[in-house]
C-alpha cells in the first residue's frame, strides 16, 4: 500500500495538470510510489513524475516488440546483446534530438536494460513541497517535447 503522504504530494500537482489541460494518467504504487504519467506526442518518450519527486523521461522499446519486428515469423532468434544493439540504434535520432536540452535542465542520462524493455532515461528531482515550482518544471520540460530539432 503506498504511503498517503507521498501520493498527497501529487493531489496538488494533479490538480494543476487538470486545469492546464495536459493529459496523463495516474499510476497507482509502483516502485517508487504512485506517478503521473504525461501523454507525449512522440510516441518512444514517456515522461513520469513520481510521488518520491523523480521526474523521468524515459526513451524505450518493447524488447518483444523488437524481436518481432527483426525476426517476424523466422524461428531463428536474435542474441540478446544484438537486440540491444538495434535498440539503442532504434532509439539514438530521437534521444539526439532532446539530449543537449535535457543535460541543460539538469537532467542526468542513464539507460535500463531488462529482459522486456530498453530505455535511455533522465531523470531529475524536483522538491514537490512547491508544487507551482514543481509544474513550471514539468511544463519547461514539455516544451523541450514540443519544439523542432535544432
Amino acid at each position: 500500500m503506498s504511503d498517503p503522504n507521498q501520493s498527497s504530494a501529487l493531489d496538488p500537482i494533479e490538480a494543476a495538470f487538470k486545469k492546464l489541460g495536459w493529459s496523463y494518467e495516474r499510476l497507482e504504487g509502483g516502485d517508487s510510489g504512485d506517478s503521473l504519467l504525461l501523454v507525449l506526442p512522440e510516441s518512444d518518450c514517456l515522461v513520469e513524475l513520481y510521488s518520491n519527486g523523480r521526474l523521468a523521461c524515459q526513451f524505450g522499446v518493447d524488447m518483444d516488440e523488437m524481436r518481432n519486428q527483426l525476426t517476424g515469423s523466422q524461428t531463428e532468434d536474435m542474441a540478446d546483446d544484438e537486440l540491444v544493439r538495434v535498440a539503442r540504434y532504434h532509439l539514438k535520432p530521437i534521444v539526439d534530438r532532446y539530449r543537449a536540452a535535457l543535460l541543460k535542465r539538469g537532467f542526468e542520462e542513464g539507460i535500463e536494460a531488462t529482459a522486456d524493455h530498453y530505455a535511455i532515461t533522465f531523470q531529475a528531482q524536483l522538491d514537490l513541497t512547491h508544487p507551482e515550482k514543481a509544474v513550471h518544471q514539468v511544463a519547461q520540460v514539455l516544451l523541450t517535447f514540443e519544439k523542432p530539432a535544432s
